[in-house]
C-alpha cells in the first residue's frame, strides 16, 4: 500500500509531542508499506526561492520537505501568535500549490492529513480515501490553551476559525483517528461523525527507546550530568502554552523547597533563572540520559486536549510520576497504582514528590506498574498495527503492489 502522510511542519527529528506520535507510526507502517511525508517547512530566516529536500527515514519512508517563503510566511502568523501552532498552514498549500504535493496525492492509495489545517486542500485534490490524522479535538485544545496564553483579546477570532476547519475536515474524512475514547466520542458529539468512521488510535511511547535503568546507572547518569546525589524530579516540555504554564509550577515547586533537584528540560521547559536546586536545560537532541538520572517525573498539566506523550515516556522508563488530573485524563493509568495524581497546589505537588521519595517501595511498585501499562496498551509496535488494520479497512486492502514514488 502507499501512504502519503501530509503534515504542517517538518517532522523528522521528532522534538514535539505531535511529531513523536507521526514519526513513530509511520516508522512501523513503513515495515509493510511505502511511505511518503510531504511537510512544511518553517524556515529562520526565509528561504529565498522554493525547494524540495528529502530525508530519508527508513528504506521505505522519506519525509519530503517543503521550503517556500510564502509557505513560510503563511505558516510563521500562526507560530508567532499565542496558538503557537501552524493553523494557516492549509491557506500556505493554497497559496503555493506546490506540484510536488500534486505528483505525490496522485500516487498514494491513502492520505493521512496530520491536524485538519490542511484536509480541505487534499481532499480536493485526490480520489483515495483522506483520514484526518487527529492528534487532539482541536476547538476544545485551543479554547483551553487560551486561559494560560492570556488571549483575551484574540482568543475568539482563532477559535472560531479552528472550529470551521475542524468541522469541515472531520465531516467529510473517510476516517477519523482520535487519541482516546473521550476524544472520539467528543468527534461524535460535537461534528455529527458517524461513530463508524472514528477509530482510537492512542499516544504512545517507544518501549525499546524508554526504559528503566537500575540505582548503579542512574547515580552515573547523575555524574555525567553533573547533578548533586539528592532526589532529582524531572520535567520535559516543549514549547507551547501549557508546557510553559507547567515550567512555572516547577519553579515553585524548586522556590518552595531545596531537597530536591528540579530538572526542567526542552524548549518550552526554560525558566530563566530561579532556585539553585532548578536545572533548566532548554532544548536537548536526547531526553534518555535525562530519564535515566531522574528519581520522580512531572506533569503539572492544567490545560490542553488529548493525552500527554510526555507522561508515556516518563512510565515506560519506570519512573513514578506526578501529574494534575487533566494530564491523566484519556489514559488508563490509575492514581495510587501507575502514577500519583497531585491537586493544583504548590503544598500537593511537593507532597506527592515526598512520598515518593520517602518511600521507595512505593516508587519501585509505581514505576514497574506504569512501565507493565505502557508496554502492554501503549507500546508503538502494537498501536502501529492497529492503524494498519483501520487503513484496509477503508477499501485498500486490495492495492497493487507499491511502485516507486514520484520525484
Amino acid at each position: 500500500m502507499r501512504i502519503l502522510d501530509v503534515s504542517p511542519m517538518g517532522v523528522n527529528p521528532p522534538r514535539r509531542g505531535s511529531a513523536v506520535r507521526t514519526h513513530n507510526l509511520l516508522r512501523h507502517l513503513s515495515a509493510r508499506h511505502e511511505v511518503r511525508q510531504f511537510s512544511l517547512a518553517w524556515d529562520e530566516p526565509p528561504p529565498l526561492r522554493p525547494r524540495l529536500d528529502e530525508l530519508r527515514v527508513e528504506p521505505t519512508y522519506s519525509e519530503l520537505r517543503f521550503h517556500h517563503p510564502v509557505a513560510g510566511a503563511a505558516n510563521r502568523i500562526g507560530m508567532h501568535a499565542w496558538v503557537n501552532a501552524p493553523v494557516l498552514s492549509g491557506a500556505a498549500l493554497g497559496l503555493t500549490r506546490p506540484t510536488a504535493l500534486d505528483r505525490l496525492l496522485r500516487w498514494a492509495d491513502v492520505v493521512l492529513v496530520e491536524f485538519p489545517w490542511q484536509f480541505e486542500y487534499c481532499r480536493r485534490r485526490t480520489d483515495a480515501p483522506c483520514v484526518l490524522a487527529s492528534h487532539n479535538v482541536e476547538a476544545v485544545k485551543f479554547r483551553s490553551w487560551a486561559v494560560p496564553a492570556g488571549a483575551a483579546l484574540t482568543r475568539a477570532p482563532w477559535v472560531r476559525h479552528i472550529e470551521r476547519v475542524e468541522s469541515r475536515a472531520a465531516r467529510s474524512a473517510d476516517l477519523v483517528l482520535a487519541v482516546s475514547g473521550d476524544e472520539a466520542a467528543k468527534y461524535v458529539a460535537r461534528y455529527g461523525v458517524d461513530p463508524a468512521r472514528v477509530v482510537e488510535i492512542p499516544n504512545g511511547a517507544d518501549t525499546d527507546r524508554y526504559a528503566p535503568v537500575d540505582a548503579d546507572a542512574k547515580r552515573a547518569a547523575k555524574r555525567r550530568l553533573g547533578l548533586p546525589e539528592r532526589p532529582t524530579a524531572i520535567y520535559a516540555a516543549s514549547v507551547i502554552p501549557p508546557n510553559r504554564s507547567g515550567a512555572r509550577w516547577v519553579r515553585r515547586l524548586a522556590a518552595a523547597s531545596g531537597a530536591f533537584t528540579f530538572l526542567a528540560v526542552g524548549a518550552g521547559a526554560h525558566t530563566h533563572g530561579g532556585s539553585p536546586n532548578l536545572v533548566a536545560t532548554g532544548q536537548v537532541e536526547d531526553m534518555r540520559p535525562y530519564l535515566d538520572a531522574a528519581d520522580v517525573a512531572l506533569c503539572p498539566i492544567e490545560h490542553g486536549a488529548g493525552t500527554k506523550i510526555k507522561l508515556l515516556e516518563y512510565m515506560a522508563s519506570g519512573l513514578p510520576a506526578v501529574a494534575f488530573a487533566p494530564a491523566v485524563g484519556g489514559l488508563a493509568a490509575r492514581d495510587g497504582t501507575e502514577l500519583l495524581v497531585a491537586d493544583a497546589s504548590v503544598a500537593d505537588l511537593l507532597a506527592a514528590i515526598e512520598r515518593l521519595v520517602d518511600d521507595p517501595a512505593l516508587a519501585a511498585r509505581t514505576g514497574q506498574a506504569a512501565r507493565e501499562l505502557v508496554v502492554r496498551r501503549y507500546d508503538w509496535r502494537q498501536i502501529a498495527r492497529r492503524l494498519d488494520e483501520a487503513l484496509m479497512s477503508i477499501g485498500v486492502a486490495g492495492v497493487e503492489t507499491p511502485g516507486p514514488a514520484p520525484a
